[in-house]
């Protein structure tokens, strides 16, 4: 016997309203100048984590964890750091940054982690490659 499909009201043949998929923040990372992208070369000196709220409550904190997924050999999912703020209006936004190691981003895929009062909200990947080299000669 099949299901029969949701009716908004019953004694009409009008469908039921689709849900709409709904986030409390959107996540991004982005090189220096603002502009989002998921690659960065290891000289990169900083990497910005934003995020811009879409349905926050006064009063939730956000967070961020900053992780290495994978770099070297072997090492993964190793937290670098955690930061977090207070969002004060549903469209709060902000930016968390990451300053480069004194001997360069090691080559590997990160992630970003952000949280909205402890609820994984989204999740921002990127990749760290070589520095481009050209000799001329």
């Amino acid at each position: 016997m099949a299901a029969l499909p949701l009716r908004a009201d019953p004694f009409t043949d009008a469908p039921a309203p689709k849900a709409e998929r709904s986030r409390v923040l959107h996540a991004s990372v982005a090189k220096q100048d603002g502009k989002e992208t998921k690659t960065f070369l290891t000289g990169t000196s900083k990497i910005l984590g934003i995020w811009k709220g879409e349905k926050l409550k006064a009063g939730d904190v956000v967070r961020a964890i900053w992780i290495a997924e994978s770099f070297g050999a072997a090492q993964k999912d190793v937290k670098i750091t955690e930061v977090s703020t207070t969002a004060y209006k549903p469209d709060d936004e902000g930016i968390f940054s990451l300053l480069r190691p004194a001997g360069g981003w090691p080559i590997g895929r990160y992630r970003v982690e952000f949280y909205v009062q402890d609820r994984l909200a989204d999740t921002a990947r990127f990749t760290v490659d070589a520095d481009v080299t050209v000799e001329v000669r």
